[in-house]
C-alpha cells in the first residue's frame, strides 16, 4: 500500500509540473497574438500615423487574470521607411517574461 501511494504522489506531482508548463506556454502563445496583433494594426495604419507607446490588456486563460503590458516604439529608417517594434511583457510566479515583434514598412 505505501509503494502505491508515494507512486501516486509523484504522478501528481508530474501532473502539477505539466500543467504548469502548459499554462506558462499558453501564457506566451497569447503574448506573440497580441504582440502580432498590435503589430498588424501599425502596419494597417497610415505611414504617418502616431501609436500609443504603452498599454495594458488584461486577459484571463484558465481561471488565471493576466495582464499584457504592450510597449510600441517606431524608428524612422529614412524618409520613406520605419521599423516598428512591439515588446509583450508579462509575470509569471514572479518571474518576468517578454516577447518582442520587429517589422520594416516603406511608403
Amino acid at each position: 500500500m505505501v509503494i502505491i501511494v508515494i507512486g501516486m504522489l509523484g504522478l501528481l506531482e508530474a501532473v502539477n509540473v505539466a500543467m504548469e508548463h502548459n499554462l506558462r506556454n499558453q501564457l506566451r502563445d497569447q503574448a506573440v497574438y497580441v504582440g502580432e496583433k498590435i503589430l498588424n494594426d501599425m502596419r494597417g495604419q497610415q505611414f504617418d500615423a502616431t501609436f500609443t507607446n504603452h498599454t495594458t490588456i488584461p486577459m484571463s486563460l484558465r481561471g488565471v487574470n493576466k495582464k499584457f503590458t504592450v510597449d510600441t516604439t517606431t524608428i524612422p529608417l529614412g524618409a520613406d521607411s520605419k521599423q516598428y517594434e512591439v515588446v509583450v511583457k508579462w509575470t509569471y510566479k514572479s518571474r518576468n517574461y517578454q516577447n518582442q515583434v520587429v517589422t520594416v514598412r516603406s511608403r
